[in-house]
């Protein structure tokens, strides 16, 4: 594993993970969460969490980017590695989406979007991933 690689690409992976999350969550199910507000915390709680809500997105960067870089094949299309990679984690992920519909009081359709969002979210990511660890070619 290149480890200079490794560590932009998980900081690609961070701000382009964190940017979709901000825009998933807060623009397009801004209203999905609206309705249900009395089941959430209030922007003043929610704020001053900001910092752990980064470091999780920081430390799933660092995880997300280590397993793509120790499954990573050189010579084949990084486009390809990272559309599996995404479906692969997407799969992986999903699931908990499933479980917080069973937990909290969220509409059923809420949790579908989680899981639909959730997909789009990690397969981009895989593809910033992908098309960040890959070796620059060398021109002589």
């Amino acid at each position: 594993m290149n480890a200079r690689r490794y560590l932009l690409t998980a900081a690609g992976v961070f701000v382009v993970y964190s940017v979709l999350a901000y825009v998933i969550h807060e623009i397009i199910l801004g209203s999905d969460y609206a309705a249900i507000q009395s089941s959430l915390r209030s922007v003043e709680q929610f704020t001053r969490r900001l910092p752990v809500l980064y470091a999780g997105n920081l430390i799933f960067a660092l995880a997300f980017c280590f397993i793509y870089a120790k499954g990573y094949e050189p010579g084949r299309s990084w486009l390809g590695q990272g559309t599996r990679f995404g479906l692969i984690l997407g799969t992986l992920l999903a699931p908990v989406a499933l479980t917080e519909y069973v937990v909290y009081p969220i509409p059923e359709m809420l949790a579908v979007k989680w899981v639909v969002f959730g997909y789009l979210q990690l397969v981009v990511s895989a593809l910033v991933a992908a098309a960040l660890y890959q070796p620059r070619s060398r021109t002589v």
